[in-house]
């Protein structure tokens, strides 16, 4: 029997967008859930727990572990960029800023990826990227307003720490291609997780140790179990599962549906509004991203 490519395409944009909705939700879970349990100590946690879930899943599904030292190495290196920074700068901005602000900042992580693949020369750069690059800068701008925010009493810090959590992690993503690109996916990402919980627990230590894990209610706990379980490992599965069917490009695109998901459960939920200037921002980030991602049709 041979294969449906409609069907095919359909179980693609399923998981892609599966995947998205699981990130927008997860602005407002994890928003929520820093109410109970501070960042300093969920952050550790959320990487732990997720280190352990893609480790299992990495081992059920008989993925080859990088097992080179020199490879080992990287991954402990990269480690710091995509999983201690960008997690540690993650959930101290979400909890410094708007549910609605971090998941359209985050959003420009596409385009900080272009800009560090431009400067170290791993793309070449053409109008059409410098046009793109204009676009995002002056969204998140808009988004940030350092203008009229101050860091005592605004959401500028915590915009500007969700800023640093995604150009952290595009740095990542570009410095690790190609290490990445020659060994399981899978597998570096638990390797990576793995390495990234060691350092994001001891600069959590103290807070874990003080913390009173008896005041933690259980509806918590199930909100903590499945930010680990579906937004973390589930998600990233969905991810390699779809980057091994489809155009990395159409993969990209579907990021505008996390802040539309998280900006409408956050005012539902949390009674967060958009402003004006926020909303201009996130059409101009967009149109940065669509102009960076989109791939002309040879004819």
């Amino acid at each position: 029997m041979t294969a449906d490519p409609r069907r095919d395409r359909a179980a693609v944009v399923s998981a892609l967008v599966a995947v998205q909705v699981f990130f927008g939700v997860h602005y407002l879970a994890a928003k929520v859930l820093l109410d109970t349990i501070p960042p300093r100590v969920w952050a550790p946690v959320r990487v732990a727990g997720g280190a352990i879930v893609l480790l299992a899943a990495a081992r059920l599904l008989g993925r080859t572990f990088p097992r080179r030292s020199g490879d080992l190495g990287r991954l402990a290196i990269f480690s710091v960029f995509g999983v201690a920074v960008n997690q540690v700068c993650f959930v101290e901005g979400l909890h410094r800023t708007t549910a609605t602000h971090s998941a359209i900042i985050n959003t420009a992580i596409p385009i900080f990826t272009l800009l560090f693949a431009v400067l170290l020369g791993r793309e070449a750069f053409d109008p059409r990227k410098g046009v793109a690059l204009v676009l995002a800068v002056g969204g998140v701008l808009l988004v940030v307003r350092p203008d009229r925010a101050t860091f005592g009493g605004s959401t500028l810090t915590g915009d500007v720490l969700t800023l640093v959590n995604g150009t952290s992690y595009a740095f990542f993503l570009v410095v690790s291609k190609r290490l990445i690109s020659r060994i399981d996916p899978l597998a570096a990402t638990a390797v990576l997780m793995t390495f990234g919980a060691v350092v994001v627990g001891a600069w959590g230590a103290p807070a874990l140790v003080r913390f009173d894990w008896s005041a933690v209610p259980a509806a918590a706990w199930a909100n903590a179990a499945f930010i680990v379980l579906v937004p973390t490992a589930g998600a990233y599965f969905l991810i390699y599962w779809a980057l091994a069917r489809a155009e990395s490009s159409l993969v990209a695109l579907f990021i505008y549906l996390q802040p539309l998901i998280a900006g409408l459960l956050a005012a539902a939920f949390l009674g967060e509004r958009v402003a004006a200037s926020t909303f201009a921002g996130a059409m101009l980030l967009f149109a940065g991203v669509a102009l960076a991602t989109w791939t002309p049709r040879e004819a």
